[in-house]
């Protein structure tokens, strides 16, 4: 394959060089159709390979991912996770707290935990603040689709 694109990239080079230091008359218009119909050739050669029947010259590259990096993303997608949960304790239920979220580090970055640990709880009566608990921790497995434990 790296041969395939190499050998066009050499005849489109040289076709280019050609076009600049031919001169205009008739044989810069030959010049011109010939390093355009070498250029055709190039290109088409696979196909003529493709149908005498030979080995196809493509091959299949073996891909894999760079874990550390997936890792990385997982880490800073949960730290804007993190961010956002505080905000919305806030702005939803009148909270204060901390959150922690663990993202799984592969392709979908889906959601391991949410741990969320409530430092304030504001301003409600003696034993409301265990409901509070208690509907912030649904709303979050509701929200996010995983287990969820608030403190």
């Amino acid at each position: 394959m790296t041969e395939y694109i190499l050998s066009i990239v050499g005849v489109v080079l040289l076709s280019s060089l050609i076009s600049l230091i031919a001169p205009g008359g008739k044989m810069g218009h030959f010049l011109k159709g010939a390093t355009k119909l070498v250029t055709l050739f190039v290109m088409l050669a696979p196909l003529g390979r493709f149908v005498a029947g030979e080995e196809q010259m493509f091959s299949v590259a073996d891909l894999k991912t760079d874990q550390a990096y997936m890792a990385y993303c997982a880490d800073e997608l949960a730290i804007r996770d993190e961010t956002n949960i505080v905000l919305w304790l806030s702005k939803t239920y009148g909270v204060t707290g901390e959150a922690n979220v663990e993202r799984n580090p592969d392709t979908t970055f889906s959601y391991q935990k949410i741990a969320v640990t409530i430092t304030d709880f504001g301003i409600y009566a003696q034993d409301e603040h265990i409901h509070i608990s208690e509907q912030i921790e649904d709303a979050l497995e509701t929200r996010y689709g995983c287990e969820t434990e608030v403190m």
